[in-house]
């Protein structure tokens, strides 16, 4: 993902590249990179950010590290002469990563979702005596998780709630009712409101070892529904106006009940990134960065190719 970025940056010929890596890792060759080594991220972030005209942020919500960095950019544009962040602002940052906040905006807009049960409420005994019934089997999610990271699946009922009470984890996870389906995504622009859908995607899901794997997705491989994902993205722009720039949403389709269910909205760039150049028959960080940087940003005609990615773990 970042790799493909910097590329399509690289060939804008308009700016001059400035990152970070891992000192124990080899950097890019494609940027000026500042090598970081443990515990100095903070530092070497801050200072930077006091070097550019420009920040963009490629970051997990895990933990609240993508929130925590929006803040840091968001505090440092209010400044005189301070970077410009190409991203969600602090709202949208912040529904992104809480899965709980998530649910109750998509309710309140009228998002279809799927219900969540904190992991404290399915733990006391009333609360569970409401689900004991459920023949479902059940996922569990961590609150601030990216991805398919920490998910875990179970067959019953009484085995999710045996998980959550071990190790304190009701604190830190909720559980939903399994929904069967394709596994779908789509990318979106917004600004102030307003959305351009980008690209339909399915998503390339495995079930292992309890838990669930990304393994591949097909860019532009559900075009059949690109009106009612346009309208989709169109409602999330409104329920977040400081939405800005790219954003990802995860859905799950229910073709028996011609439903569709959005599960995540990660307000930054996601995995589907790689394949959008060829997707589009245009550059994606530069449609982008005309989104956040000109008031009057129009989708210019995209092409809907369909991409194949194939996700390894050293691609994330």
């Amino acid at each position: 993902m970042r790799d493909a970025l910097l590329s399509d940056l690289s060939d804008l010929n308009t700016y001059q590249l400035i990152g970070m890596h891992d000192a124990r890792l080899t950097p890019s060759g494609l940027l000026s990179s500042s090598p970081v080594l443990a515990g100095e991220f903070l530092k070497v972030f801050k200072k930077l950010l006091k070097q550019v005209d420009l920040v963009w942020l490629i970051a997990p919500e895990t933990d609240g590290h993508l929130l925590k960095l929006t803040e840091l950019c968001l505090a440092a544009e209010n400044k005189e002469d301070g970077p410009i962040l190409i991203g969600c602002g602090y709202d949208a940052a912040l529904v992104g990563t809480s899965k709980t906040l998530s649910f109750e905006a998509m309710q309140k807009a009228g998002i279809h979702t799927l219900a969540i049960h904190a992991g404290t409420e399915v733990v006391r005994d009333d609360y569970f005596v409401q689900l004991a019934e459920s023949k479902a089997a059940w996922v569990v999610k961590p609150e601030d998780g990216a991805g398919c990271e920490g998910m875990q699946y179970f067959d019953s009922v009484s085995d999710m709630r045996h998980w959550m009470q071990q190790e304190q984890r009701s604190l830190h996870f909720f559980a939903q009712a399994y929904q069967p389906g394709i596994a779908a995504s789509f990318c979106m622009l917004c600004r102030e409101g307003q959305a351009w859908l980008l690209s339909c995607n399915e998503q390339h899901i495995n079930l292992q070892h309890g838990g669930f794997k990304l393994t591949g997705i097909s860019v532009n491989g559900l075009t059949p529904y690109w009106q009612r994902f346009e309208t989709l993205a169109r409602k999330i722009a409104k329920m977040l106006p400081d939405a800005l720039a790219h954003v990802g949403v995860d859905v799950i389709l229910d073709a028996e009940h011609n439903a569709i269910y959005v599960l995540d909205i990660n307000p930054r760039l996601t995995s589907s990134y790689v394949g959008l150049r060829e997707a589009l028959a245009c550059n994606p960080a530069e449609l982008i960065l005309s989104c956040v940087l000109s008031s009057r940003f129009k989708l210019p005609p995209i092409e809907k190719n369909r991409v194949e990615i194939s996700l390894h773990e050293y691609d994330y």
